[in-house]
């Protein structure tokens, strides 16, 4: 890979690092210790809506991080930069849901477009037209002559069989992680072990939680449970997903884990547990990334990671101080470690 073709980028990611928190930083703000303004923009230090620790991030830290990615992909061409931009498409994918979700419910235009996202530069959906269908059959009319297309055969099914909401966003969600394991594979360059390593381990990491959320908590059988996965595994390929979805319980599960799985899982209890661990090590592997190699673009995306990482927990942090929380509680809620000396109340 060019360092010259990549010395803007580079330069970019390394200055935006200094952005992202370290874990004293984390532990100082959710004591009220410090707040850093060149981490947490200004228009969200006083952010005091909401309550609870998880969930979608909204249109004030979203739009922190589209602004920061726009910036980043600037220099960037081809399936590179087709990369960074999907990356942030998921967030969109949102937005279809709301649609769809008000399309489905009779909610009038204008709740609907209440709830949407401002994606600015990087929207792709046609927001204004599905907006103005009169049903969600026209609305999947719409969508057949875009990128969505193949969501809309296999929605078409599931609403015929009496599947509803559910199912739809299992589907847009397969329809993201499937382009995204895609655009990672796509690029041979230098980077390309690197991408595949961040974004193989978020594939991995998804596929495994939705495999124990719908075996165990929704009570799926064993072919349901695997048809709704993502059909592009890194260290967790298709074959070894079948075979996990046979497995009878959540622990069995576990116990049939590869060694490196089972070792990060061992001693969970729910697939909420497992979530937490497993983001911990898609972050360590961007860590990696981020700050021991140059020069590509794994940099890029492994940054983009971690902000959105340390943007959820000052999310979390704010609104669980709102409530108010203790910090320890809300240190669990979030998978952090306790504090040197601290103890669980």
């Amino acid at each position: 890979m060019s360092v010259a073709r990549y010395a803007y980028l580079n330069a970019c990611v390394s200055v935006f690092a200094e952005r992202l928190l370290d874990m004293d930083e984390i532990h100082a703000l959710l004591e009220g210790r410090i707040t850093r303004s060149d981490a947490i923009p200004p228009e969200l230090a006083n952010d005091a809506s909401g309550t609870g620790f998880t969930g979608e991030l909204d249109q004030g830290y979203i739009s922190v991080l589209l602004r920061e990615l726009a910036v980043l992909i600037r220099p960037l061409s081809g399936p590179a930069r087709d990369l960074l931009s999907y990356w942030a498409h998921r967030f969109e994918l949102t937005n279809l849901k709301v649609i769809i979700r008000g399309k489905m419910t009779g909610q009038p235009q204008a709740a609907i477009e209440q709830d949407l996202l401002d994606m600015g530069s990087l929207q792709r959906l046609p927001t204004a037209e599905l907006l103005q269908t009169d049903s969600l059959e026209e609305l999947l009319r719409r969508l057949d002559e875009t990128a969505y297309a193949t969501i809309t055969d296999q929605a078409r099914q599931m609403l015929e069989r009496g599947e509803a909401l559910f199912a739809l966003d299992a589907a847009i969600d397969r329809h993201y992680f499937t382009g995204l394991a895609r655009r990672g594979n796509v690029l041979q360059s230098g980077s390309s072990q690197l991408l595949r390593a961040i974004v193989g381990s978020v594939i991995d990491h998804i596929n495994l939680v939705w495999l124990l959320r719908y075996r165990f908590a929704y009570n799926f059988p064993p072919a349901q449970a695997y048809y709704l996965l993502i059909p592009a595994g890194h260290r967790l390929t298709s074959g070894r997903l079948q075979q996990l979805a046979q497995r009878a319980s959540f622990e069995d599960v576990i116990a049939n884990l590869p060694e490196s799985f089972a070792r990060l899982l061992a001693g969970t209890r729910n697939s909420t547990e497992a979530t937490l661990r497993l983001e911990l090590e898609t972050w360590r592997i961007s860590s990696n990334v981020l700050y021991h190699t140059s020069f590509n673009v794994a940099r890029a995306l492994a940054y983009m990671v971690l902000r959105e990482r340390d943007l959820r927990r000052w999310r979390a942090i704010v609104r669980g101080r709102n409530l108010p929380a203790e910090p320890d509680m809300i240190r669990t809620a979030l998978g952090l470690p306790l504090p040197t000396g601290g103890q669980l109340h």
